[in-house]
Protein backbone atom coordinates (compact mmCIF):
# COMPACT_ATOMS: atom_id res chain seq x y z
CA UNK A 1 0.00 0.00 0.00
CA UNK A 2 1.32 3.40 -0.49
CA UNK A 3 2.45 5.66 2.40
CA UNK A 4 -0.07 8.21 0.43
CA UNK A 5 -3.17 5.82 0.50
CA UNK A 6 -2.29 4.61 3.72
CA UNK A 7 -1.79 8.04 5.38
CA UNK A 8 -5.56 9.51 3.95
CA UNK A 9 -7.03 5.98 5.06
CA UNK A 10 -5.93 6.26 8.59
CA UNK A 11 -6.62 10.68 8.10
CA UNK A 12 -9.83 9.76 6.88
CA UNK A 13 -11.11 7.26 9.73
CA UNK A 14 -9.96 9.58 12.34
CA UNK A 15 -12.16 12.21 10.38
CA UNK A 16 -15.34 10.03 10.35
CA UNK A 17 -14.99 9.33 14.32
CA UNK A 18 -13.99 12.83 15.05
CA UNK A 19 -17.55 13.66 12.50
CA UNK A 20 -19.62 11.01 14.85
CA UNK A 21 -18.77 12.02 18.11
CA UNK A 22 -19.21 15.38 17.20
CA UNK A 23 -22.44 15.30 15.69
CA UNK A 24 -23.43 13.81 19.00
CA UNK A 25 -21.57 16.10 21.61
CA UNK A 26 -22.58 18.62 19.50
CA UNK A 27 -26.38 18.13 19.23
CA UNK A 28 -26.45 17.14 23.39
CA UNK A 29 -25.07 20.45 24.18
CA UNK A 30 -27.57 22.36 21.84
CA UNK A 31 -30.54 20.53 23.25
CA UNK A 32 -29.05 21.02 26.94
CA UNK A 33 -28.24 25.10 25.94
CA UNK A 34 -32.02 25.30 24.74
CA UNK A 35 -33.63 23.64 26.78
CA UNK A 36 -31.97 25.73 29.92
CA UNK A 37 -33.29 28.92 28.27
CA UNK A 38 -36.54 27.31 28.64
CA UNK A 39 -36.45 26.60 31.91
CA UNK A 40 -35.10 30.22 32.16
CA UNK A 41 -38.43 31.06 30.12
CA UNK A 42 -40.54 29.24 32.62
CA UNK A 43 -39.16 30.89 35.89
CA UNK A 44 -39.80 33.96 34.23
CA UNK A 45 -43.50 33.12 33.87
CA UNK A 46 -43.31 31.93 37.46
CA UNK A 47 -41.92 35.08 38.80
CA UNK A 48 -44.85 37.00 36.49
CA UNK A 49 -48.05 34.64 38.65
CA UNK A 50 -45.62 35.59 42.04
CA UNK A 51 -46.10 39.33 41.11
CA UNK A 52 -49.85 39.21 40.22
CA UNK A 53 -50.45 37.37 43.74
CA UNK A 54 -48.94 39.79 45.50
CA UNK A 55 -50.52 42.57 44.01
CA UNK A 56 -54.26 41.03 43.50
CA UNK A 57 -54.09 38.04 46.27
CA UNK A 58 -55.98 36.00 43.59
CA UNK A 59 -53.95 33.97 41.12
CA UNK A 60 -54.08 34.93 37.20
CA UNK A 61 -56.72 33.78 34.28
CA UNK A 62 -55.33 30.91 32.61
CA UNK A 63 -54.57 32.00 28.95
CA UNK A 64 -52.83 30.65 26.55
CA UNK A 65 -49.71 32.10 25.68
CA UNK A 66 -46.98 31.23 23.25
CA UNK A 67 -48.32 27.30 23.51
CA UNK A 68 -47.63 27.56 27.14
CA UNK A 69 -50.11 25.69 29.15
CA UNK A 70 -50.84 26.76 32.79
CA UNK A 71 -52.77 24.68 35.51
CA UNK A 72 -53.73 25.27 39.42
CA UNK A 73 -54.12 22.39 41.69
CA UNK A 74 -55.48 22.99 45.47
CA UNK A 75 -53.25 21.10 47.50
CA UNK A 76 -52.44 20.86 51.33
CA UNK A 77 -48.77 20.19 51.19
CA UNK A 78 -46.28 22.78 49.31
CA UNK A 79 -44.56 21.63 46.33
CA UNK A 80 -40.94 21.84 45.76
CA UNK A 81 -39.86 23.55 42.67
CA UNK A 82 -39.48 20.99 40.07
CA UNK A 83 -38.13 20.93 36.13
CA UNK A 84 -39.29 17.67 34.46
CA UNK A 85 -40.44 16.38 30.99
CA UNK A 86 -43.81 15.18 30.24
CA UNK A 87 -46.23 13.93 27.49
CA UNK A 88 -49.09 16.21 27.48
CA UNK A 89 -51.83 16.46 25.15
CA UNK A 90 -50.89 20.16 22.68
CA UNK A 91 -54.53 21.44 22.16
CA UNK A 92 -53.38 23.65 18.95
CA UNK A 93 -52.21 20.76 17.45
CA UNK A 94 -54.13 18.47 19.02
CA UNK A 95 -51.61 15.50 19.28
CA UNK A 96 -49.65 13.78 22.20
CA UNK A 97 -46.47 15.86 22.24
CA UNK A 98 -42.95 16.34 25.13
CA UNK A 99 -43.18 19.26 27.06
CA UNK A 100 -40.99 20.86 29.44
CA UNK A 101 -42.81 21.57 33.02
CA UNK A 102 -42.31 23.66 36.30
CA UNK A 103 -44.31 22.47 39.09
CA UNK A 104 -43.86 24.88 41.96
CA UNK A 105 -46.56 25.84 45.17
CA UNK A 106 -48.05 29.29 45.24
CA UNK A 107 -49.54 30.43 48.87
CA UNK A 108 -52.92 32.68 47.77
CA UNK A 109 -54.21 33.57 51.28
CA UNK A 110 -53.85 30.56 53.90
CA UNK A 111 -54.20 28.13 50.72
CA UNK A 112 -51.53 26.85 48.77
CA UNK A 113 -52.01 25.71 45.32
CA UNK A 114 -49.88 23.65 42.54
CA UNK A 115 -48.67 25.54 39.53
CA UNK A 116 -48.05 23.35 36.27
CA UNK A 117 -46.30 25.54 33.69
CA UNK A 118 -45.52 23.76 30.85
CA UNK A 119 -44.39 24.89 26.84
CA UNK A 120 -44.03 22.20 24.20
CA UNK A 121 -40.10 20.53 22.83
CA UNK A 122 -40.78 20.51 19.81
CA UNK A 123 -39.73 23.97 18.98
CA UNK A 124 -36.65 23.33 20.80
CA UNK A 125 -35.84 20.46 19.24
CA UNK A 126 -36.14 21.31 16.18
CA UNK A 127 -34.22 24.52 16.38
CA UNK A 128 -31.80 22.07 18.27
CA UNK A 129 -31.72 20.27 14.79
CA UNK A 130 -31.74 23.08 12.49
CA UNK A 131 -28.30 24.99 14.65
CA UNK A 132 -26.53 21.05 14.61
CA UNK A 133 -27.07 20.00 11.05
CA UNK A 134 -26.07 23.17 9.73
CA UNK A 135 -22.98 23.45 12.15
CA UNK A 136 -21.89 19.60 10.95
CA UNK A 137 -22.98 20.36 7.19
CA UNK A 138 -20.20 23.34 8.02
CA UNK A 139 -17.70 21.04 9.75
CA UNK A 140 -18.00 17.78 6.78
CA UNK A 141 -17.33 20.50 4.29
CA UNK A 142 -14.20 21.81 6.13
CA UNK A 143 -13.01 18.11 6.60
CA UNK A 144 -13.49 17.38 2.93
CA UNK A 145 -11.72 20.68 2.07
CA UNK A 146 -8.90 19.60 4.19
CA UNK A 147 -8.66 15.91 3.47
CA UNK A 148 -8.11 17.10 -0.33
CA UNK A 149 -5.44 20.04 0.75
CA UNK A 150 -3.35 17.52 2.77
CA UNK A 151 -3.71 15.10 -0.53
CA UNK A 152 -2.30 18.07 -2.77
CA UNK A 153 0.38 19.61 -0.52
CA UNK A 154 1.72 16.05 0.58
CA UNK A 155 1.56 14.88 -3.00
CA UNK A 156 3.66 18.19 -3.82
CA UNK A 157 5.66 18.23 -0.72
CA UNK A 158 7.06 14.25 -1.72
CA UNK A 159 7.61 15.57 -5.20
CA UNK A 160 11.37 15.51 -4.51
CA UNK A 161 10.78 11.79 -3.08
CA UNK A 162 9.54 10.59 -6.10
CA UNK A 163 12.34 12.32 -8.26
CA UNK A 164 14.70 10.73 -6.23
CA UNK A 165 13.59 7.14 -6.57
CA UNK A 166 12.96 7.64 -10.14
CA UNK A 167 16.52 8.95 -10.93
CA UNK A 168 18.04 5.63 -8.44
CA UNK A 169 15.92 3.03 -10.56
CA UNK A 170 16.99 4.90 -13.63
CA UNK A 171 21.43 4.58 -12.52
CA UNK A 172 23.42 2.09 -12.68
CA UNK A 173 27.29 1.43 -11.92
CA UNK A 174 28.39 2.01 -15.29
CA UNK A 175 27.05 5.38 -16.12
CA UNK A 176 26.83 8.42 -15.11
CA UNK A 177 25.63 9.55 -10.62
CA UNK A 178 22.13 10.39 -10.77
CA UNK A 179 20.65 13.94 -10.58
CA UNK A 180 19.33 14.72 -7.88
CA UNK A 181 16.39 17.64 -7.46
CA UNK A 182 16.57 20.36 -4.99
CA UNK A 183 14.81 20.56 -2.08
CA UNK A 184 14.44 22.34 1.57
CA UNK A 185 13.46 19.49 3.36
CA UNK A 186 15.56 18.34 5.84
CA UNK A 187 15.12 14.67 5.48
CA UNK A 188 15.08 14.66 2.11
CA UNK A 189 18.42 16.42 1.98
CA UNK A 190 19.29 13.88 4.79
CA UNK A 191 18.27 10.92 2.17
CA UNK A 192 19.60 12.64 -0.82
CA UNK A 193 23.38 12.66 1.12
CA UNK A 194 23.09 9.16 1.95
CA UNK A 195 21.92 7.99 -1.24
CA UNK A 196 25.21 10.23 -2.32
CA UNK A 197 27.84 8.69 0.26
CA UNK A 198 26.27 5.39 -0.90
CA UNK A 199 26.86 5.27 -4.53
CA UNK A 200 30.18 6.77 -4.24
CA UNK A 201 31.43 4.15 -2.15
CA UNK A 202 29.49 1.51 -4.33
CA UNK A 203 31.03 2.89 -7.74
CA UNK A 204 35.02 3.31 -5.76
CA UNK A 205 34.36 -0.52 -5.13
CA UNK A 206 32.97 -1.36 -8.31
CA UNK A 207 36.04 0.21 -9.80
CA UNK A 208 38.48 -1.33 -7.49
CA UNK A 209 36.94 -4.72 -8.25
CA UNK A 210 36.99 -4.06 -12.66
CA UNK A 211 40.72 -2.62 -12.17
CA UNK A 212 41.37 -6.23 -10.24
CA UNK A 213 39.72 -8.18 -12.95
CA UNK A 214 41.24 -6.44 -16.04
CA UNK A 215 44.10 -6.21 -14.51
CA UNK A 216 44.22 -9.70 -13.60
CA UNK A 217 43.25 -11.08 -16.65
CA UNK A 218 45.69 -9.32 -18.47
CA UNK A 219 48.80 -10.79 -16.17
CA UNK A 220 47.56 -14.07 -16.51
CA UNK A 221 47.56 -14.19 -20.74
CA UNK A 222 51.46 -14.27 -20.45
CA UNK A 223 51.85 -17.25 -17.82
CA UNK A 224 49.00 -19.01 -19.38
CA UNK A 225 50.46 -19.34 -22.73
CA UNK A 226 54.17 -20.16 -21.55
CA UNK A 227 52.38 -22.81 -20.05
CA UNK A 228 50.97 -24.19 -22.84
CA UNK A 229 53.70 -23.72 -24.99
CA UNK A 230 55.69 -26.27 -22.42
CA UNK A 231 52.73 -28.13 -21.91
CA UNK A 232 53.19 -28.79 -26.46
CA UNK A 233 57.03 -29.66 -25.96
CA UNK A 234 55.99 -32.35 -23.10
CA UNK A 235 53.50 -33.99 -24.97
CA UNK A 236 55.20 -34.10 -28.27
CA UNK A 237 58.57 -35.80 -26.65
CA UNK A 238 59.47 -39.42 -26.98
CA UNK A 239 59.57 -42.15 -24.38
CA UNK A 240 56.32 -40.78 -22.68
CA UNK A 241 54.38 -43.59 -21.13
CA UNK A 242 50.56 -43.51 -21.85
CA UNK A 243 49.84 -42.98 -17.81
CA UNK A 244 52.10 -39.28 -18.38
CA UNK A 245 50.58 -38.23 -21.97
CA UNK A 246 46.77 -38.92 -20.51
CA UNK A 247 47.64 -36.47 -17.75
CA UNK A 248 49.28 -33.74 -19.74
CA UNK A 249 46.33 -34.02 -21.73
CA UNK A 250 44.20 -33.41 -19.34
CA UNK A 251 46.61 -30.62 -17.57
CA UNK A 252 46.70 -29.06 -21.42
CA UNK A 253 43.01 -29.31 -21.38
CA UNK A 254 42.51 -27.47 -17.97
CA UNK A 255 44.98 -24.63 -19.24
CA UNK A 256 43.41 -24.55 -22.70
CA UNK A 257 39.53 -23.81 -20.73
CA UNK A 258 41.56 -21.46 -18.41
CA UNK A 259 42.71 -19.46 -21.32
CA UNK A 260 39.27 -19.07 -22.56
CA UNK A 261 37.59 -18.22 -19.33
CA UNK A 262 40.37 -15.58 -18.88
CA UNK A 263 39.68 -14.30 -22.10
CA UNK A 264 36.22 -13.77 -21.88
CA UNK A 265 36.67 -12.25 -17.99
CA UNK A 266 39.12 -9.56 -20.38
CA UNK A 267 36.13 -9.25 -22.87
CA UNK A 268 33.88 -8.47 -20.34
CA UNK A 269 36.28 -5.76 -19.00
CA UNK A 270 35.89 -4.49 -22.00
CA UNK A 271 32.67 -4.29 -22.79
CA UNK A 272 31.55 -2.84 -19.47
CA UNK A 273 34.73 -0.13 -20.29
CA UNK A 274 32.80 0.59 -22.85
CA UNK A 275 35.61 -0.01 -25.53
CA UNK A 276 33.60 -0.99 -28.26
CA UNK A 277 32.37 2.69 -28.82
CA UNK A 278 32.34 3.17 -32.54
CA UNK A 279 28.57 1.96 -33.80
CA UNK A 280 27.38 1.88 -37.40
CA UNK A 281 24.59 0.45 -39.13
CA UNK A 282 24.83 -3.47 -39.86
CA UNK A 283 22.53 -5.76 -42.13
CA UNK A 284 21.83 -8.38 -39.26
CA UNK A 285 20.45 -10.92 -41.88
CA UNK A 286 24.16 -10.70 -43.39
CA UNK A 287 25.82 -11.22 -40.38
CA UNK A 288 23.70 -13.89 -39.04
CA UNK A 289 24.54 -15.88 -42.85
CA UNK A 290 28.56 -15.36 -42.19
CA UNK A 291 28.10 -16.77 -38.76
CA UNK A 292 26.07 -19.64 -39.49
CA UNK A 293 28.85 -20.60 -42.45
CA UNK A 294 31.19 -20.61 -39.06
CA UNK A 295 29.38 -23.02 -37.66
CA UNK A 296 27.62 -25.07 -40.76
CA UNK A 297 30.93 -28.15 -40.21
CA UNK A 298 29.98 -28.05 -36.76
CA UNK A 299 25.92 -28.48 -36.45
CA UNK A 300 27.02 -31.21 -39.47
CA UNK A 301 28.83 -33.65 -36.99
CA UNK A 302 26.06 -33.75 -34.67
CA UNK A 303 23.22 -34.08 -37.38
CA UNK A 304 21.72 -30.89 -36.86
CA UNK A 305 18.62 -29.44 -39.40
CA UNK A 306 18.97 -25.77 -39.42
CA UNK A 307 16.07 -23.58 -40.59
CA UNK A 308 16.86 -19.27 -41.63
CA UNK A 309 14.34 -17.02 -42.59
CA UNK A 310 16.33 -13.87 -42.69
CA UNK A 311 14.07 -10.58 -44.01
CA UNK A 312 16.23 -7.63 -44.05
CA UNK A 313 16.95 -6.02 -40.77
CA UNK A 314 19.25 -3.69 -39.19
CA UNK A 315 21.24 -2.04 -36.45
CA UNK A 316 23.04 0.54 -35.36
CA UNK A 317 25.66 -0.74 -33.18
CA UNK A 318 29.48 -1.94 -32.62
CA UNK A 319 30.43 -4.33 -35.57
CA UNK A 320 32.56 -5.99 -33.25
CA UNK A 321 30.31 -6.69 -30.42
CA UNK A 322 27.45 -8.00 -32.69
CA UNK A 323 29.30 -10.72 -34.10
CA UNK A 324 30.71 -11.65 -30.46
CA UNK A 325 26.61 -11.23 -29.73
CA UNK A 326 25.57 -13.34 -32.72
CA UNK A 327 29.10 -16.05 -32.14
CA UNK A 328 28.00 -16.49 -28.15
CA UNK A 329 24.05 -17.13 -29.18
CA UNK A 330 24.56 -20.00 -31.86
CA UNK A 331 27.46 -21.66 -29.96
CA UNK A 332 24.72 -21.43 -27.27
CA UNK A 333 21.82 -22.92 -29.14
CA UNK A 334 24.65 -25.66 -30.90
CA UNK A 335 25.95 -26.77 -27.62
CA UNK A 336 22.16 -27.21 -26.18
CA UNK A 337 20.92 -28.93 -29.29
CA UNK A 338 20.85 -32.57 -29.02
CA UNK A 339 22.49 -34.56 -31.88
CA UNK A 340 19.36 -34.57 -34.92
CA UNK A 341 17.89 -31.67 -33.34
CA UNK A 342 16.54 -28.59 -35.33
CA UNK A 343 17.85 -24.75 -35.38
CA UNK A 344 15.61 -22.16 -36.35
CA UNK A 345 16.71 -18.60 -36.75
CA UNK A 346 14.65 -15.75 -37.99
CA UNK A 347 15.02 -11.84 -38.42
CA UNK A 348 12.95 -9.12 -38.87
CA UNK A 349 12.70 -5.11 -38.41
CA UNK A 350 14.12 -4.90 -34.99
CA UNK A 351 14.00 -8.69 -33.82
CA UNK A 352 15.82 -11.58 -33.98
CA UNK A 353 14.86 -14.93 -32.77
CA UNK A 354 17.00 -18.02 -32.30
CA UNK A 355 15.31 -21.82 -31.18
CA UNK A 356 16.61 -25.20 -30.91
CA UNK A 357 14.98 -28.19 -29.46
CA UNK A 358 16.18 -28.91 -25.85
CA UNK A 359 18.53 -31.08 -25.09
CA UNK A 360 17.29 -31.29 -21.14
CA UNK A 361 14.97 -28.89 -19.30
CA UNK A 362 14.15 -25.47 -19.31
CA UNK A 363 17.19 -23.36 -17.95
CA UNK A 364 16.64 -21.19 -15.02
CA UNK A 365 15.87 -17.49 -16.16
CA UNK A 366 16.33 -15.76 -13.16
CA UNK A 367 20.83 -16.68 -13.14
CA UNK A 368 21.01 -17.41 -17.11
CA UNK A 369 22.68 -14.23 -17.49
CA UNK A 370 25.00 -14.16 -14.72
CA UNK A 371 28.34 -14.84 -14.77
CA UNK A 372 29.44 -18.43 -14.54
CA UNK A 373 25.71 -19.99 -14.37
CA UNK A 374 26.05 -23.63 -16.42
CA UNK A 375 23.57 -25.61 -16.75
CA UNK A 376 25.27 -29.08 -15.15
CA UNK A 377 28.24 -28.71 -12.65
CA UNK A 378 30.32 -31.33 -15.22
CA UNK A 379 29.94 -28.95 -18.07
CA UNK A 380 33.23 -28.09 -19.40
CA UNK A 381 32.25 -24.39 -20.43
CA UNK A 382 32.82 -22.03 -18.61
CA UNK A 383 29.76 -20.34 -18.14
CA UNK A 384 30.21 -16.55 -19.40
CA UNK A 385 28.73 -16.46 -22.94
CA UNK A 386 25.41 -15.63 -21.61
CA UNK A 387 27.00 -13.37 -19.41
CA UNK A 388 28.49 -11.68 -22.11
CA UNK A 389 25.57 -11.30 -24.40
CA UNK A 390 23.23 -9.38 -21.57
CA UNK A 391 26.03 -7.14 -21.44
CA UNK A 392 26.32 -6.88 -24.98
CA UNK A 393 22.55 -6.32 -25.37
CA UNK A 394 22.47 -4.11 -22.58
CA UNK A 395 25.13 -1.89 -24.09
CA UNK A 396 23.84 -1.87 -27.53
CA UNK A 397 20.36 -0.99 -26.56
CA UNK A 398 19.21 -4.51 -27.26
CA UNK A 399 16.41 -6.43 -25.28
CA UNK A 400 16.62 -9.95 -24.97
CA UNK A 401 14.26 -12.54 -23.24
CA UNK A 402 14.24 -16.33 -23.21
CA UNK A 403 11.13 -18.70 -23.33
CA UNK A 404 11.04 -22.42 -23.41
CA UNK A 405 7.90 -24.05 -25.26
CA UNK A 406 7.63 -27.15 -26.64
CA UNK A 407 10.46 -28.07 -25.89
CA UNK A 408 12.47 -25.71 -27.12
CA UNK A 409 14.73 -22.86 -25.90
CA UNK A 410 13.82 -19.78 -27.33
CA UNK A 411 15.93 -16.11 -27.44
CA UNK A 412 14.34 -13.13 -28.77
CA UNK A 413 16.20 -10.00 -29.09
CA UNK A 414 14.68 -6.74 -30.05
CA UNK A 415 15.72 -3.48 -30.66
Amino acid sequence: MKLFAKYNRINLTAMAVLFVLSAFTYYSIINWVLIHELDESLDQYRIKIAEFVSKKHELPTIESVDDLQVQYKAVTVPTNKNYELVVLYNTSEQKNEKFRRLLYSQQVGGQYYEVSIAKPLEGVHLMAKLIAGTTLILFLVTIVISLLVNHLLLRRLWTPFFRIIDSIRKYKLDSREPVYPDTDIDEFIMMRNALKEMIANTERDYRTLKEFTENASHELQTPLAIIRSKLDLVIQEEGLSEKQVSALQSAYANIKRLTTMNQSLLLLAKIENRQYSTNESIDVAKKVNEKLDDFKEFWQDKNIKLTANLDDSSIVANSDMIDLLLANLLSNAGRHTPAGGTIDIGSGPGELQIRNTAQDKALDKLRLFTRFYKEKTSNTYNGLGLSIVKHICDQAGITIEYNFERNEHIFSLRW
